[in-house]
């Protein structure tokens, strides 16, 4: 699943690998609230973090990889319910959904210092560099076709498995 999570990463154009939190926070500086970058995690015992420009400035979670072998986002509370998936960009397509619902306030960064709460948002990746042609087509057909009929486009069977092998649109 690693493997896998890091080759969709790295075809997305928004996988900026080892950027420290302050390089993070400098390429957030200038974006708006709600633009987001997954990077390499500083802490040895996570996989990733994902960064994101909050109205306060730029801030970031580590995502954690389970027991059970999936991702979420480090709560930092040991009980806490937060949903988990076989890969970091169906995590942050959930969160996306989410942000861009009525349900904005479900999810929120916990400001370390002074405690405030900070609605958790994520509208829009930060592209490192631009995908592969192949690519940014198979997001085109994914913003306009739902899974289920991917199946039946005139494609051969090949680029079908291709498109869904990378299910989003961002």
């Amino acid at each position: 699943r690693i493997s896998r999570t890091v080759d969709k990463l790295e075809a997305s154009g928004w996988y900026w690998g080892p950027l420290t939190g302050k390089e993070a926070v400098q390429a957030l500086r200038d974006r708006e609230a709600g633009t987001f970058l997954v990077r390499d995690s500083e802490d040895s015992a996570h996989l990733f973090s994902v960064s994101v420009k909050t109205p306060l400035g730029a801030t970031s979670v580590r995502i954690k990889y389970t027991q059970e072998g999936n991702f979420k986002l480090d709560s930092g509370v040991k009980n806490r319910c937060c949903p988990e998936f076989d890969c970091v960009i169906k995590l942050l397509d959930y969160y996306m959904r989410e942000s861009s619902s009525e349900k904005v306030t479900k999810h929120f960064w916990k400001e370390p210092v002074g405690r405030r709460k900070i609605p958790l948002i994520l509208s829009r990746p930060l592209v490192r560099k631009v995908p592969d042609l192949q690519h940014l087509c198979r997001r085109v057909i994914n913003a306009h076709t739902p899974d289920r009929l991917v199946w039946k486009l005139p494609l051969p069977g090949r680029l079908k498995n291709f498109v869904m092998d990378y299910p989003f649109s961002f």
